[in-house]
């Protein structure tokens, strides 16, 4: 062989040798990649169990919480309890746990738009309290009625529209991302964000001030829980015959353990007011001091990980139920 052969043949070897190298090098380098990606997957995974436990475990503590108090109190149920009172954030092994619990009697009932009959009277209460709620937070008359309208036909088992500006199937179905009306009870609140017209907007107006008590069609108000923030609650549950002013007054003049009975908020002078004018108040008989049902939202952080729990429970003789449980992401502060 020559030496022009030789030298020609031993740089091939080089080169061969360099590619081998550097394919090796790069195969390395995926295989590290992809390890550290698993790696961060299982202690994602691993997170989230744990703060799914701390969930579980501040639950368990809210429920028993929940009786005591209730028990306590013989079910009489104000702001001045522990359980009203915002909770953390606490240490624990790992990271952060803080709780808030809120009254699901202090906020509208969204399921009571629910009906088989639309001539029933409960019904027709809870759409006017409905259209009410929408006035008091200054949403307009056409836009309340199509929020209202597609709402129940969300709800209702029937294909009819509850009126013009209602939405059915078809309606769903001619989107982009076609799906159908649920024609069920909500099971929570962010459903909302499925019907026609609650767009982001009008979903960060209403949360504050609606919830969802699964398979419950009525809406049963317990003035001694209701926010002082959050008057419009009072005004729409009277479907608009108070105003501000007297809605704010009614929540004003609580005693600081609530009123004792219904028999003591029908004697406060704006609901007098309205009596002594000959208005039909059967809302009335909507009105407790003695809540049965609550949401539990669970607060944690992890490692690097936040996790929002949501529980939903029901306050019984003597027994606490979850009706609901649902996992979220980041919550936007209200």
């Amino acid at each position: 062989m020559s030496l022009r052969a030789y030298r020609r043949s031993r740089g091939f070897a080089i080169i061969t040798v360099l590619l081998v190298v550097a394919l090796i090098a790069v195969l390395a380098m995926q295989m590290s990649g992809r390890l550290r990606m698993q790696v961060a997957r299982i202690a994602s995974s691993d997170y989230a169990e744990q703060a799914y436990w701390h969930w579980m475990s501040a639950e368990a503590l809210v429920r028993q919480v929940l009786l005591v108090e209730l028990a306590e109190d013989e079910g009489h149920t104000n702001l001045s309890q522990n359980w009203a009172i915002q909770q953390g954030p606490f240490p624990v092994r790992g990271g952060l746990i803080a709780g808030r619990i809120r009254d699901l009697h202090s906020c509208f009932n969204l399921n009571s738009l629910y009906t088989d009959d639309p001539a029933n009277a409960q019904f027709l209460l809870a759409e006017a309290q409905y259209r009410a709620l929408l006035s008091a937070l200054e949403v307009d008359e056409f836009a309340a009625e199509r929020l209202t309208s597609t709402l129940i036909d969300w709800l209702d088992k029937n294909r009819e529209l509850h009126s013009t500006l209602g939405a059915e199937d078809p309606d769903y179905e001619s989107l982009p991302q076609p799906y159908q009306a649920a024609n069920n009870l909500l099971s929570h609140v962010s459903e909302l964000r499925q019907i026609l017209g609650y767009n982001r907007d009008v979903y960060q107006l209403l949360k504050p001030y609606v919830c969802v008590i699964p398979g419950v069609t009525e809406w049963k108000l317990n003035l001694n829980t209701v926010s002082e923030t959050q008057p419009e609650i009072v005004m729409a549950f009277f479907r608009g015959q108070l105003d501000m002013n007297a809605a704010e007054g009614l929540i004003a003049n609580r005693p600081e353990e609530g009123y004792v009975d219904v028999d003591a908020i029908r004697q406060q002078g704006e609901i007098q007011n309205l009596v002594s004018g000959g208005t039909a108040l059967n809302e009335l008989n909507q009105l407790t001091v003695a809540s049965e049902y609550f949401e539990l939202q669970a607060q944690v952080q992890y490692g690097d990980l936040e996790y929002y729990g949501f529980s939903q429970l029901r306050i019984m003789n003597g027994s606490a139920h979850v009706l609901h449980r649902s996992r979220g992401g980041y919550e936007q502060d209200e």
